[in-house]
């Protein structure tokens, strides 16, 4: 079945400083730390596939399923990185999914995190179903980042 790409973002900004938050988020395999229903990350690999790495991580969920992903480029000096979905229960094969997620200095004192995605969805879609597609992958990443300010 053919499919079409969609892409979604999601920002939010923090009184807190860019690199206060990235040490929380920016650990590939530290999920578990601020992302609300993982249970566990196990990181097998190294180094991004843009830089010819092989980095992946497990992520088990609160239900028991586990999502496997890759990462396929990350900057340290841009508070960078994106990933890519390999498997995920309800994942049909021939679907994409790769997310961006940046941490932006605003100053000293604030930044914004900025989290978007680009996945695919089947060409067959209505449009009413293409809009909940988006519409949950916009409140899934504002109901984390909204969690992250409350551990911050």
């Amino acid at each position: 079945m053919a499919h079409t790409l969609e892409t979604v973002e999601v920002r939010k900004q923090f009184n807190h400083p860019a690199g206060l938050v990235w040490v929380l988020t920016g650990d590939f395999g530290g999920l578990q730390n601020w992302l609300p229903g993982v249970t566990g990350v196990t990181v097998t690999g190294s180094g991004s596939r843009e830089e010819g790495g092989n980095a992946e991580r497990a992520v088990t969920l609160m239900d028991g399923s586990v999502t496997r992903e890759s990462l396929e480029s990350r900057d340290e000096a841009a508070m960078s990185y994106e990933y890519a979905i390999l498997e995920m229960k309800g994942f049909k094969e021939g679907q994409q999914y790769r997310a961006q997620f940046q941490v932006k200095p605003l100053d000293d004192e604030r930044c914004e995190v900025i989290w978007g995605a680009t996945f695919s969805v089947p060409e067959d879609f209505s449009e009413d179903k293409v809009a909940k597609a988006r519409s949950r992958v916009e409140q899934m990443y504002g109901f984390f980042l909204t969690h992250l300010a409350g551990l911050l």
